[in-house]
């Protein structure tokens, strides 16, 4: 008898951890095709009337569907917000289209795009013509002003110091507020030095999966969330898509 009811409570705790397991990849499904809308307040002197504008990151076009970005595009329509931040890794595949890129052409506010790694690795040059063409403002070493903001791109580099040699290379009026587009999330001392008051980025998924997370901490020190570095402010995204499993986790 103590042998047959050990056996049955190892049974049950069996298949309460097989339970748990499928009840977790089934979440991580669902919560990799639905995108939420997370709100970041913040406050800045150099506004004088509430700014809001949307970043979407790591969307991941190519491993991700077209209808997918349909139902990304739809949750940023959504929000009353006066332009929206694209910050790298939109598209991960050659040869995607102009048509499949079309739910861009629905979006009723300007959107600005600074360039990821799967974009160099893959047709560049093409991709940065089909969103010219849908009217996304590309942002390669250059500004762009939008009321009282001044936005900068740059491109994403393995270079530690990229960031510090590409805004030497621009005229930061720090009279408007300087919002800087980068996909990775380094280079805050050198925002900072330079004036920006917000860096925003992605790139890391915040590990996507657990305990990738962990991995992805000993990497990046800013992994994901809010940072600070003197008057400048860093939002790390945890991305808006996935790369490899479509889970999120």
């Amino acid at each position: 008898l103590p042998v047959a009811l050990g056996w049955l409570a190892g049974s049950i705790a069996a298949y309460a951890l097989l339970g748990l397991a499928f009840a977790l990849m089934a979440f991580s499904v669902w919560n990799a095709y639905s995108p939420s809308v997370v709100k970041v307040p913040l406050k800045s002197s150099k506004l004088t009337s509430t700014l809001r504008f949307v970043q979407i990151t790591d969307v991941h076009i190519g491993s991700r569907s077209v209808a997918f970005l349909e139902r990304v595009m739809q949750r940023v329509n959504s929000v009353d917000a006066q332009f929206l931040c694209i910050t790298g890794d939109f598209i991960d595949a050659p040869g995607i289209s102009e048509e499949q890129l079309s739910a861009l052409r629905l979006c009723p506010v300007p959107i600005y795009f600074t360039i990821g790694n799967h974009e160099r690795y893959e047709d560049l040059d093409a991709i940065l013509l089909r969103l010219e063409r849908l009217g996304v403002t590309v942002l390669r070493t250059r500004t762009a002003t939008h009321g009282a903001v001044q936005l900068i791109g740059i491109d994403d580099s393995e270079h530690p110091g990229q960031v510090e040699r590409e805004l030497a290379k621009l005229q930061i009026d720090t009279d408007f507020f300087v919002l800087m587009l980068y996909h990775r999330p380094r280079g805050l001392a050198a925002a900072a030095a330079a004036g920006v008051d917000l860096m925003i980025c992605g790139h890391t998924h915040n590990g996507q999966i657990v305990p990738f997370n962990l991995v992805v901490r000993r990497v990046f020190e800013q992994s994901v969330g809010l940072f600070k570095e003197g008057m400048t402010q860093l939002y790390v995204s945890p991305g808006t898509g996935t790369w490899g499993p479509v889970m999120r986790l």
